[in-house]
């Protein structure tokens, strides 16, 4: 890379040799102006990408035919480094990135992610035999490729999920980092975080308002929190419009003013008692007229007629009202929700639910009284940059006389990727509390009877308290509140030389043990009765991680490398439930948190997520000036692959040219397979300055 040198400042000297960095002898600043000079060197670089087949986004209201650009973007990066006296150095690294198909947020500049004007700034200083490294930075631990189990001082970028380097997806912090060689081949490595709170970029968690719609990496599991249609954060709102839409109508027709409560007495009547499936075996209520009438109301109040034809808009049955009410038009009663409420071209399917309230056959109406014009938040909980708070890590490293090198690691961190609790809260703020009771109802009848009656049957009702234990009444706010995890990380890695008749082999791998870590768990029960914020919770998840590869070069030149990865979940959950009000068994489960949905049954989770390796690169052409690689991950249970074909040609020592080609595959759910739409193809040129 060419390099200019150029006079530093003495401004410059004066703002990089403050005390807080190194100390610096008292000299006259054109003293340490003549003595001082920086390396300016840098790079222009263009990448442009296509989508390689027709398709769309998970959270996305538009389409993209083959062909269509998938990514323009420009870079200018620059490396500033220099002298400061004659012990410390420093460097920089600025840039400018622009994504003209970026989405909001993703576009340009934002702090701490890849696209960050201020890449890097730190200071180089030794400290008697100390080497100390003060700014924002990079710490690079482990030794497996295309995984970040070990390495994870850093928070990652995952806007293009995985196909940007470790190098560019890595985003610095700000931290210390100090060395010592210990002798005899072995040193200690410490290092101190006082930038905490600083998370995993993953798209559809930037901009919750939209979910990042139309970010071409947004995952299901993220759409299943802030998605524009599978959300929690927008189907809570159309949820609560729906229920207030019913409180409206059975208020109309019993002529007492809406608000006032009318569903609570509802509790004998659920979801999925009142659509039943669409068949004629289970048709649910068959006339919402005749049964509004026969509770006492009066159905003509609110337009409908007990006389009129069967199914017709007059006298719908329970899978129209409920339906026409989520999507039809206001003119009609409906609240014209946009979110993935109910099924619009088939009957109710409990046993397969796709749809929120598919989910939710076991609620009774009492229980939506609580949800009537309920509103949600999206709320990110602030880590405090007290001294306790601060991240903190330890690694020895020691090379053997035989060939072993291997390290020992520990570091107390916030988990990287953020984690999501709900709960529920009044209009003032103060937190309500979920209280179930139990009521028992006739089989035949569905009238009212003691506990313990034979042939009757039990629901379950789900009210909001306030902290004394008295009712709720007012309007409720769902909060969805994210937080970070504590976590303390015990980690070791080695790498081994051996010597073959068939060639020279590396092997190499990394073990970590994450104490204190969270998983999503769903309760598939408490779903079904509506139980919401306690059907999706954060459980304890403590993992072991490791990786074991083996690297050889075959023949001429191609380096070959495999790898066998494995995360493990100690705490991993699989159980079926059947609570009282319940009308089957349900699951209870660990949940994976890339890929679990609406649509997918919340995709469960394996014990041992294991994934398998493929690297092989060689060089070709005088000077190797082309450099063809691949890259092939494969998931082990759910068949789903990325493959990435990448060339980089040296066109001159100040030109290189390069092309890739990212595909995706397997099934539609998988942590790769839900991306197979987004396979794409890019060609890049750099030109180095």
């Amino acid at each position: 890379m060419k390099q200019k040198k150029i006079l530093l400042s003495s401004i410059v000297i004066a703002l990089l040799t403050l005390p807080s960095f190194a100390e610096t002898p008292e000299e006259a600043p054109e003293e340490l102006e003549e003595a001082s000079s920086v390396e300016v060197s840098g790079y222009l670089k263009t990448e442009i990408g296509v989508y390689t087949g027709d398709g769309e986004s998970i959270n996305s209201n538009k389409t993209h035919d083959a062909g269509d650009l998938h990514k323009t973007e420009g870079t200018m990066k620059l490396f500033i480094n220099g002298d400061v006296g004659e012990e410390s150095s420093f460097h920089v690294e600025a840039q400018g990135i622009f994504d003209g198909k970026g989405t909001n947020g993703y576009k340009h500049h934002r702090n701490y992610t890849q696209y960050d004007y201020l890449r890097e700034a730190y200071i180089d200083s030794a400290v008697s035999d100390i080497d100390v490294r003060i700014g924002k930075q990079q710490v690079v631990w482990g030794k497996a490729d295309g995984v970040k189990f070990l390495d994870i001082i850093n928070p990652t970028d995952f806007r293009e999920w995985g196909q940007n380097t470790m190098e560019d997806s890595r985003i610095p912090i700000w931290m210390g980092v100090a060395e010592k060689d210990l002798g005899n081949n072995d040193s200690l490595q410490l290092i101190w975080v006082p930038d905490v709170g600083r998370i995993n970029q993953i798209p559809g968690m930037y901009d919750t308002s939209t979910g990042d719609q139309n970010q071409p990496f947004v995952s299901y599991g993220a759409a299943s929190l802030t998605g524009q249609q599978n959300g929690f954060l927008n189907i809570g709102t159309d949820m609560g419009k729906v229920a207030n839409a019913f409180d409206g109508a059975f208020s109309g027709a019993f002529g007492i003013p809406a608000g006032n409560g009318i569903l609570a007495g509802f509790n004998g009547l659920t979801v999925s008692g009142f659509t039943g499936n669409g068949t004629a075996q289970n048709p649910g209520v068959a006339s919402v007229a005749g049964m509004i009438d026969s509770f006492g109301g009066n159905s003509a109040n609110i337009g409908l007629d007990v006389t009129a034809p069967a199914n017709s808009p007059r006298n719908p049955n329970g899978t129209q009202m409920l339906t026409g009410t989520a999507i039809g038009p206001a003119s009609q009663g409906g609240v014209e929700a946009t979110t993935n409420l109910v099924p619009t071209t088939t009957g109710y399917n409990y046993d397969n639910p796709t749809h929120m309230f598919e989910y939710m056959g076991d609620t009774t109406f009492a229980t939506f009284n609580s949800f009537a014009g309920m509103a949600t938040e999206y709320r990110i909980n602030p880590i405090s940059r007290k001294l306790k708070n601060h991240n903190f890590g330890v690694k020895y490293a020691k090379s053997t006389d035989f060939g072993l090198n291997y390290t020992l690691n520990y570091y107390q961190h916030w988990e990287n990727n953020p984690i999501v609790n709900m709960h529920w809260e009044d209009s003032s703020g103060n937190q309500l509390n979920a209280v179930t009771t139990q009521n028992s109802f006739d089989n035949a009848t569905n009238a009212p009877v003691a506990t313990g009656t034979a042939n009757s049957h039990v629901n379950r009702t789900v009210s909001l308290q306030n902290a004394n234990g008295t009712n709720y009444t007012g309007q409720s706010t769902l909060v969805m509140l994210q937080d970070l995890n504590r976590v303390d990380t015990f980690g070791a890695s080695f790498d081994f030389a051996v010597d073959t008749s068939f060639a020279p082999i590396v092997l190499r791998g990394e073990f970590v043990y994450d104490k204190g870590s969270k998983a999503p768990e769903v309760d598939l029960g408490k779903l079904a009765y509506g139980d919401i914020v306690n059907a999706l919770t954060m459980a304890d998840a403590n993992m072991f991680k490791y990786v074991i590869g083996a690297d050889v070069t075959l023949g001429k030149n191609l380096f070959t490398s495999l790898q066998f990865m494995d995360t493990w979940n100690l705490d991993y959950e699989d159980q079926q439930v059947q609570y009282a009000g319940n009308t089957r068994s349900y699951g209870k489960y660990t949940a994976n948190p890339a890929s679990l949905g609406l649509t997918n049954g919340f995709r469960k989770a394996q014990e041992h997520q294991i994934m398998y390796t493929l690297f092989l690169s060689k060089p070709f052409l005088e000077s190797d000036a082309l450099r063809v690689n691949n890259l092939f991950l494969l998931e082990n249970d759910e068949g789903g692959y990325w493959n990435r074909f990448d060339l980089e040609y040296s066109y001159s020592d100040n030109t290189i040219l390069s092309a890739e080609w990212n595909k995706y595959g397997g099934d539609r759910f998988g942590v790769f397979g839900q991306f197979e739409d987004m396979s794409n193809i890019q060609v890049g040129a750099k030109y180095i300055f």
